[in-house]
């Protein structure tokens, strides 16, 4: 989103869904996928993340690689992999856009996903 980007879309969507989305921001609006969204409506959501991994997904929300992340946080890039591996296993979210997209969605940056 810092990018410019207008939409995410998962690349296994069905073609309606691509449609659907390009229209949508064609018109000059946002486009989500709301399976990037699955389960970030838990109530458990990211309150139960550890000190270290609400750093990590915050870091991942500003599009650092793990090796950037590693270096920021004076830790190794396997720790960081672990530390997603446990980020995306409390909060139910899929992949690092997914982390992202949450974060962005819980700061109030974009509207609640449809359907949830």
């Amino acid at each position: 989103m810092q990018a410019g980007a207008q939409g995410f879309i998962r690349k296994t969507a069905p073609l309606r869904s691509l449609l659907d989305c390009l229209r949508t921001v064609a018109g000059r609006n946002a486009c989500m996928d709301d399976l990037m969204f699955q389960d970030a409506e838990k109530p458990n959501g990211r309150s139960n993340l550890t000190t270290r991994e609400q750093q990590v997904a915050e870091l991942v929300e500003q599009v650092l690689k793990n090796k950037e992340i590693a270096r920021a946080l004076g830790i190794c890039p396997g720790t960081v992999k672990i530390h997603l591996k446990h980020i995306f296993e409390k909060t139910g979210v899929r992949g690092r856009y997914g982390l992202a997209l949450s974060g962005l969605k819980e700061r109030g940056y974009l509207p609640a996903a449809r359907g949830n």
